[in-house]
């Protein structure tokens, strides 16, 4: 948002989310006189220039537990973020995520670390008789006009992928908090504010993952490619308080993850990849620079390569409660 009034009563969320053994960031953006924010799908809207945006994110995930994977069921992951951004244009931002997961699993043990950091360039566009850049200055009717984004992404391989277990025996790759190689990430978003009370955003990302050679053997995550529509109501605001409630649908397609195999070729392995598509609900609340959403989701429909056989994968979580905390202002 552009208008000077509006900058300063600005709130601002941003959902950074690590979704089982991957992870992308999704930005949203919104105060209490703009158009809202979902809790999942990426808003288009950039940072005010000049504007810093802090956020902690905590995203709590128990799987279900299977006779077949017993003693050794995923038990939970637990995806914690912190994030700053900075408006560096009216129409580009610039943020830093830092993760720290915790994974947990019966009869092994708990890993908990760094994970990768993650830097993401974001480019706000508008329609306004022609695609054009953000511009310094919007007034409320200016943002009623459809807004896109660009956005780009890639993480640096900083978090550990050698960490051992109390027996001193390593973790498996989607049992350690890093991935060892960069990751890089690309998207398109779209906003419109139907009327004053209601938005509607949507998007759609690719995150690739390199292989990597851990201690026991050399692993490549699948890539995910993600389609995302989120609905935001304002069903409260007063005196710079503003409550909105928010529903969304995540699909979700993951490719198969592949492992060298005694032949010294990188095949695809059984028991991964597959369709999700995520149904999710939550609130958020703003006040003045402060911003606090709390939501949840969960697997409506899934179909899942060898889906018997993938316990703690994702589509088979008990659901995802997330919390967010952030706080802007202006440098």
């Amino acid at each position: 948002m552009r208008g000077a009034a509006l900058a300063a009563a600005l709130g601002l969320a941003v959902a950074a989310p690590a979704r089982a053994h991957h992870g992308v960031a999704a930005v949203g953006v919104a105060g209490p006189e703009g158009p809202g924010a979902a809790l999942e799908t990426t808003s288009p809207l950039p940072l005010p220039q000049g504007m810093l945006f802090t956020m902690v994110k905590s995203e709590l995930v128990p799987f279900q537990r299977y006779a077949f994977a017993a003693p050794d069921n995923k038990a939970y992951s637990s995806f914690n973020m912190a994030a700053v951004g900075y408006g560096l244009r009216p129409w580009l931002s610039a943020y830093v995520f830092q993760p720290f997961n915790v994974k947990e699993q019966d009869g092994i043990g708990r890993n908990a670390g760094p994970g990768d950091t993650n830097v993401m360039l974001s480019l706000g566009l508008k329609w306004d008789d022609g695609l054009r850049l953000v511009p310094e200055r919007e007034s409320l009717d200016d943002l009623e006009d459809w807004h896109f984004s660009v956005w780009g992404s890639s993480t640096l391989p900083l978090g550990p992928t050698s960490a051992k277990d109390a027996a001193g025996a390593t973790y498996a790759p989607d049992m350690q908090t890093g991935f060892g190689s960069p990751s890089v990430a690309g998207g398109v978003a779209v906003l419109k504010q139907a009327t004053r009370s209601l938005t509607w955003l949507a998007e759609a990302n690719y995150q690739h993952f390199f292989p990597h050679t851990y201690p026991s053997t050399r692993y490549q995550f699948g890539g995910e490619t993600r389609v995302n529509t989120a609905a935001v109501y304002r069903v409260y605001g007063s005196g710079g308080f503003r409550l909105d409630v928010a529903g969304e649908l995540n699909g979700l397609h993951l490719q198969r993850d592949r492992e060298r195999d005694a032949a010294g070729t990188m095949g695809a392995l059984q028991a991964s990849g597959g369709d999700i598509l995520y149904a999710a609900a939550g609130i958020r609340a703003y006040s003045g620079p402060v911003t606090v959403a709390l939501g949840a989701r969960r697997a409506a429909l899934s179909r899942l390569n060898e889906q018997a056989a993938q316990q703690g994968s994702e589509g088979l979580e008990v659901l995802r409660a997330v919390l967010t905390v952030s706080y802007s202002t202006r440098l």
